[in-house]
């Protein structure tokens, strides 16, 4: 009795390493695989999902500077032409005294 207790206890032991070894090898086929489609992406000039999504966000940051900008930029010219329009004002009715 005892020796087919040792023969399934082998045999549960073998089952248990060759599933241990099938999941290594599973893990490894696994980053083969995504290391060849990295390089095959990358020869194509394709990004990868996240370099998109934080080209977009980089892209959107920028676009939202330019319009502040833009906005500051019409306030000084704004204020130019304030400043501006008084004084041709001033020349105007001191040329006619």
């Amino acid at each position: 009795m005892q020796s087919r207790n040792q023969v399934l206890d082998d045999l549960a032991r073998l089952i248990t390493n060759a599933l241990g070894l099938a999941q290594n090898a599973g893990g490894e086929i696994d980053t083969v695989i995504k290391s060849i489609l990295e390089r095959y992406l990358a020869d194509r000039g394709l990004v990868t999902r996240e370099e998109f999504d934080m080209s977009q966000a980089m892209l959107e940051k920028a676009i939202n500077e330019i319009s502040d900008l833009r906005k500051d930029l019409n306030k000084i010219k704004n204020q130019r032409k304030a400043k501006v329009a008084p004084n041709k004002e001033n020349r105007a009715t001191i040329n006619h005294k």
